[in-house]
């Protein structure tokens, strides 16, 4: 594979491949722009010793055509960028059963349209501080998981399990049979995002702060949480609205 390839997932910036090499996720190879050196570039290269990750020193030159490559601004990267091979496809089955595995009342976030990379990012930021243990997204109509998404999150997607599925309301509709509750956001709501929290493993539903929720999968949720508002907005962005009923019920729940 050329050191310049197009092919491949890039995770930019510092923190998030930090939390990439911290996370154990499979880095093919660091490049690190020439002249680049303190305390955080000397953290990176000994993370990566440790783990056997080769680091390639890039000139300046050739540091800004691979951004422009992976489609990020100069500079966004703070001289870092990291190559990781495929990402661990997870079926929806399979994911359901490892959170269940780790944890008595485990946590699924599933997304529904939601297509900004920076929303993407940011939900799943909340969603891994949260506790969250991984995402449900459909194969289609969603932002992938590109190198804007990872800094987005500050590389804590890097941390949660990922599972594509065909049609986001039949997987509700599985996950439903398998006892989880499923729990929509939007407005209007059926209930207040602050009434009482279930028991047992939730799946949480974040749809698009336009559209909301599809009517297929609103109407497979035991409850839509909705969050008053006070103000003259009408909405919520969907990352602000999904950090604020995440750590609702990360609070409520341990």
């Amino acid at each position: 594979m050329s050191e310049m390839s197009e092919s491949g997932n890039y995770i930019v910036g510092r923190h998030p491949v930090i939390e990439a090499m911290s996370a154990d996720s499979p880095l093919e190879k660091i490049f690190i722009v020439y002249g680049a050196d303190d305390s955080q570039i000397h953290r990176i290269r000994a993370l990566a010793d440790r783990k056997h990750i080769p680091c390639s020193t890039v000139d300046k030159t050739k540091f800004s055509v691979l951004e422009r490559t992976i489609g990020i601004e100069r500079n966004a990267a703070q001289g870092v960028i990291a190559l990781r091979t495929s990402r661990q496809a997870y079926t929806l089955n399979d994911l359901l059963e490892e959170a269940l595995t780790a944890s008595e009342a485990p946590l699924i976030v599933v997304l529904d349209g939601i297509t900004d990379p920076h929303n993407l990012g940011a939900i799943a930021r909340s969603a891994e501080a949260a506790g969250a243990f991984g995402l449900v997204m459909p194969q289609r109509y969603t932002a992938p998981i590109t190198a804007v998404v990872i800094k987005s999150s500050a590389g804590a997607i890097e941390h949660l399990k990922i599972a594509r599925v065909p049609r986001v309301s039949e997987a509700l509709k599985e996950c439903k049979r398998l006892g989880w509750t499923i729990l929509g956001t939007g407005s209007p709501g059926t209930s207040p995002y602050t009434d009482e929290v279930e028991k047992g493993p939730i799946v949480l539903v974040i749809g698009d702060e336009g559209t909301g929720l599809h009517s297929s999968v609103r109407n497979v949720c035991n409850r839509v949480l909705e969050i008053p508002l006070q103000g003259k907005v009408a909405s919520l962005n969907a990352s602000v609205a999904a950090g604020i009923i995440l750590f609702h019920l990360a609070q409520h729940r341990t």
